[in-house]
Order: structure tokens, then C-alpha cells, then sequence
């Protein structure tokens, strides 16, 4: 722990920079909770989710354990303001919320010293040392729920052998995805580890009138609409390069462009600007401006859902260049035809899966990527290849229900 400490206290400016940022940002960031300060808090689960993403990862699961355990209550806690703004628009006055502590010993111990509450679930793989060791101390039984761990992320724990397998000795559970998910734990440490599948894959095509609206919005004679959903730096450049050329053969395609952080909004709706491409903001929420522009940039956080049900075809970003890939669960769900680019390490399992049944589509480059849209005219082989990927993610439904039953230890 010694090196986690030393680690920890060198990067303390930047974790001033990003409380900071918060702080000036969002008015919902509360700095006082992110520096320990919870005040008394009581409940019956502990369900920490980092940020949007796994809060949506948690949205089923939270509300059907609601609806199990009416007169129960329920802690959530989160890192970022954006994942905060998604609890309170989904669960507001059913839940409790506080800023998950920064991880040094004194804010941790500051916040749990007046919490009571019998366990601490943990979606995904966020593993925080200081924060599991005062949780395991005070008696809170652990577990790390969806948890997955891809054979690069299991090499750089493996380079700390003496660091990594006392930090995977800590959660008392592991409940994992897959197999390779369980191998890779269990050489790093972890004492109990159970395969129960990704919660991902249950998440419900959602009743939202306001999907054919946007629809209606942006393409009023029914043109083909693809998103790149999750895009990081080195990204939308090739995005917006594949829409130009796609425009050359099909002009009235349009292309919804969704960065992964918020941060990114301004810079990538320049970099749209720039291509001489007419963009939209969703943000601007002026519906009638948008079936004249080329590209929707989507500047908003918490409908990622609704961006994939108004597009016809569904690229998953992170996976043009070394990020690793973002999961395509979402859109196969809803029924649409997947492309993905040659870097999806993240989610290797469930993306070769995908391939296999032709679900999805590998592209190697930004001509492949224009290749692939135009087969994908063809509403049929879109129809076709949307099915095939539903086919798949309701094949791997399922680990929601076993997620809950681990969740009761009563």
C-alpha cells in the first residue's frame, strides 16, 4: 500500500484540478461529501456507481430491487456530478446520494465513521484500496458486481503482483461476465469469484415517444441517420472524414456524433464547424434547425438510448484508435446493425460475439467504415443484420436476476 500511498500523494494536484473543475462547473457537486464529510447516513444497500455510464449500467437493477425491498433503503454514490444528475432524474426521492470520498485514508474513514450499512456493491471494476480497506474493517460485506477484467488490464495488475493480489483479497465476491473474466481474477487474488454474465444485456428497450419526434426532427423524409456514439480525440476527425465521403453518394445522410466526455462538446462541435459540414446541437433542443444540418452533435448526458433508437446504424467508438472499444450492448438491444473498428479489447468477448453471428461489422478504416454504410442502404440487410444482433444480446439476458439474488445476504 506504501506505493499507493506515494501514488496518491503525487497526484494530489491534479485531484484538486479536477474537484475544482467540478466545483465551477456543476451546481450539484457537493466538495464537502467528496472530502469525507457525509454526515449520518443509514441504509439497507450501499451501491456505488463511478459515473453515467454505470449508473445506466445500474438502472434496471436499482429499480427492481426498489420494487423487491419497498421498505429498504438505498445509498448511491457516484464520482462525477453527470452520474449525480442521472440518480436524481431517474430516482429522486427514493434513493440517497452521496460524492463517493476521495481515496485518502482520512476522507474515507470520515465518511464511513457514521454510515450503518451491512454491504457495498461495487459496479464494474472500480477498485479503490483506501476505500475498501476501511469498508472491509468496519464489517460492510463486499462485492464487485459486473465486474470484468480484459487481458491487458490483468498484465499491468500482474506487473504489481505484491500490490494487486491484496487489493483483490478485499471484496468478499466477485460477480463477473465471463470465464476469462473469472480465470484473470482469481490468478490476481480474488477469493470468491462467480460467473454470472453482463447486466448490460438486460437493459430494456425503453416506451420513448420522444424518440420519434427526434426522428421526425432530423430526418423528415426518412434519410439514413448513423451515429458514432462514445468518440474520443483521434475519433471524430475520421468520423467526420467517412461522413463527407458517404455524403458524395448518398447527400442527405445524416450522422449523429456523440463524444464520450462533456468536456469534448465545444472542441468537437468546432472540429465540425470546421469540416464545412452544417451541425445542430442537441443542446440548442431547436428541433426545426435540425433536418437542415448534416451532423447532430449530441451534447447531452443520459440518452445515449434515444441517440441510437433515431439511427438506422450504430458505430460503437473507442475502438478507432488504441482506447479499447465501448460496449455495443445498447444498440444491439434496440435492434440496430453494429459497426466496430479494430480496437476492442475492452469488451473483446461480447464484440467477437457479436461478429460471429453477424450482429456487427469490424471496419479497419475510415474507407472500410464508408464501405460499410453504403452495403447498409439496403433497409433489408439492415433489418437482417439488426435482428441477428438482437438474436445475440437476448441469448446472454439473464445475470440481472442473479446480481439480485447475490445482492440479498439477509
Amino acid at each position: 500500500m506504501w506505493l499507493y500511498r506515494l501514488l496518491l500523494a503525487l497526484a494530489s494536484p491534479l485531484i484538486a484540478r479536477r474537484i475544482w473543475r467540478y466545483h465551477k462547473r456543476y451546481d450539484n457537486y457537493r466538495v464537502t461529501e467528496a472530502l469525507g464529510h457525509w454526515g449520518s447516513v443509514t441504509a439497507d444497500l450501499w451501491l456505488h456507481c463511478a459515473s453515467v455510464g454505470e449508473v445506466l449500467a445500474a438502472k434496471p437493477l436499482v429499480t427492481q430491487w426498489l420494487a423487491a425491498n419497498p421498505d429498504k433503503s438505498l445509498l448511491i454514490t457516484t464520482v462525477t456530478p453527470t452520474g449525480e444528475e442521472q440518480v436524481q432524474k431517474w430516482f429522486a426521492g427514493k434513493v440517497q446520494h452521496r460524492y463517493l470520498p476521495l481515496d485518502h485514508g482520512m476522507c474515507v474513514r470520515r465518511a464511513l465513521k457514521h454510515l450503518t450499512c451491512p454491504q457495498l456493491a461495487i459496479i464494474e471494476t472500480e477498485l479503490w484500496p483506501n476505500l475498501l480497506t476501511v469498508a472491509k474493517a468496519k464489517g460492510l460485506f463486499i462485492q464487485i458486481i459486473n465486474a470484468r477484467l480484459s487481458e491487458r488490464s490483468a498484465e499491468r495488475y500482474g506487473k504489481f503482483g505484491f500490490f494487486s493480489h491484496k487489493l483483490m483479497a478485499l471484496p468478499d465476491r466477485f460477480l463477473v461476465h465471463a470465464a476469462a473474466d473469472a480465470e484473470r481474477f482469481k490468478q490476481l487474488g480474488a477469493r470468491q469469484v462467480s460467473v454470472v454474465g453482463n447486466i448490460k444485456f438486460d437493459v430494456i428497450a425503453p416506451d420513448d415517444p420522444q424518440g420519434a419526434v427526434w426522428r421526425s426532427a432530423l430526418a423528415p423524409e426518412d434519410e439514413f441517420v448513423w451515429i458514432a456514439a462514445s468518440t474520443h480525440p483521434g475519433e471524430d476527425e475520421q468520423f467526420l472524414a467517412a461522413h463527407k465521403a458517404l455524403k458524395k453518394q448518398v447527400p442527405k445522410a445524416k450522422l449523429i456524433l456523440v463524444p464520450r466526455h462533456p468536456e469534448r462538446f465545444d472542441a468537437v462541435f468546432s472540429l465540425c464547424q470546421q469540416s464545412g459540414l452544417v451541425t445542430a446541437k442537441r443542446s440548442h433542443e431547436d428541433l426545426a434547425s435540425w433536418s437542415g444540418a448534416d451532423i447532430l452533435l449530441g451534447d447531452s448526458m443520459g440518452e445515449m438510448m434515444r441517440y441510437f433508437a433515431v439511427s438506422d446504424v450504430a458505430f460503437v467508438a473507442g475502438s478507432m484508435i488504441e482506447r479499447g472499444g465501448h460496449n455495443p450492448i445498447e444498440p444491439a438491444v434496440l435492434a440496430k446493425p453494429v459497426l466496430v473498428g479494430p480496437h476492442t479489447f475492452n469488451f473483446a468477448d461480447i464484440t467477437e460475439s457479436l461478429v460471429a453471428d453477424q450482429g456487427a461489422a469490424r471496419v479497419q478504416s475510415v474507407s472500410e467504415l464508408e464501405d460499410e454504410l453504403l452495403v447498409l442502404q439496403d433497409s433489408q440487410k439492415r433489418t437482417e443484420m439488426g435482428q441477428r444482433a438482437l438474436a445475440n444480446a437476448q441469448a446472454n439476458q439473464g445475470a440481472l436476476q442473479r446480481v439480485l439474488q447475490s445482492l440479498d445476504i439477509s
